[in-house]
């Protein structure tokens, strides 16, 4: 793990020495453990919520992750501006993860199909983009796992994950299947946005023009861009992020399906026979 001297809310090109030591070593490891611990003691001792407490931690997180993202964003921003004399256009709220601010501030504040739509997306987009992230973890090639830049990084994806591990646990929401379909609306709608600044200003927000490290498709995406059919690109990865979906939320729903049919042999063997 990297030791070096360097203040914890220091900016990635002012700490000497570090050139992503802590990614894919002890610290990336350390940070999955600990993450893995704190999902299973959590989602224990909150499995038996009601409806009400659920509520109240996704509109907190909701509004904690909207207020810690405009801070860490201004926080960077001052640095940036500082180093290079411009923002980094990157911090954009378009990405995959950026989704969760509005999904669950609008999971825990809205109403009807739109609300329905936001919980949808935050057990399916929501658990796939912070799984991903707490994986791969590539915060930590620019700052120390001791750092506020990997600190942000390493607890907004737990939280991702968390809330909608936690929605699924609690049975909050009314899993059915076409909450895949649900959620997968909810992600074009934040779609469309990104998918014009990338083709306008050379972005890749949501992996859809260079579809960025997304294995054996990254090489199709450049493929496609060099034959000039890139507007191919975002609909694959449309494609794939629909099957990612589907993927996610297998297991719940193959649980659930279970659960509803030996409750049905339970009550037609309790039923007194005539």
């Amino acid at each position: 793990m990297f030791t070096g001297d360097y203040g914890f809310f220091e900016y990635k090109y002012n700490i000497q020495g570090y050139t992503g030591q802590d990614y894919g070593g002890l610290a990336q490891w350390l940070y999955l453990a600990i993450s893995a611990v704190l999902l299973v003691l959590l989602l224990a001792l909150l499995r038996k919520s009601s409806k009400r407490r659920v509520l109240a931690i996704i509109r907190a997180v909701g509004v904690f992750l909207t207020l810690f993202y405009i801070g860490k964003t201004i926080w960077e921003s001052v640095y940036d501006i500082r180093v290079t004399g411009a923002c980094n256009t990157w911090l954009m709220p378009f990405d995959t993860c950026s989704v969760i601010m509005p999904a669950a501030l609008l999971a825990g504040f809205g109403k009807g199909k739109l609300k329905r739509m936001a919980e949808c997306w935050l057990v399916t987009g929501g658990i796939l983009g912070g799984f991903a992230v707490m994986l791969f973890m590539n915060a930590l090639k620019w700052y120390p796992f001791l750092s506020f830049g990997a600190l942000y990084t390493m607890l907004w994806h737990f939280l991702m994950v968390f809330l909608g591990l936690l929605i699924l646990v609690t049975d909050y929401l009314d899993l059915r299947y076409s909450c895949v379909f649900l959620g997968y609306a909810f992600h074009l709608i934040a779609s469309v946005p990104a998918i014009a600044l990338n083709f306008l200003f050379d972005f890749d927000f949501m992996l859809y023009r260079y579809l960025g490290s997304v294995p054996f498709f990254e090489g199709l995406a450049t493929r496609f861009r060099e034959a000039g059919k890139e507007w191919i690109n975002p609909l694959m990865m449309l494609g794939l992020y629909l099957l990612a979906f589907h993927l996610i939320l297998l297991i719940p729903l193959v649980l659930k399906a279970r659960r509803t049919r030996r409750r049905k042999k339970a009550a037609a063997g309790a039923q007194p026979k005539s």
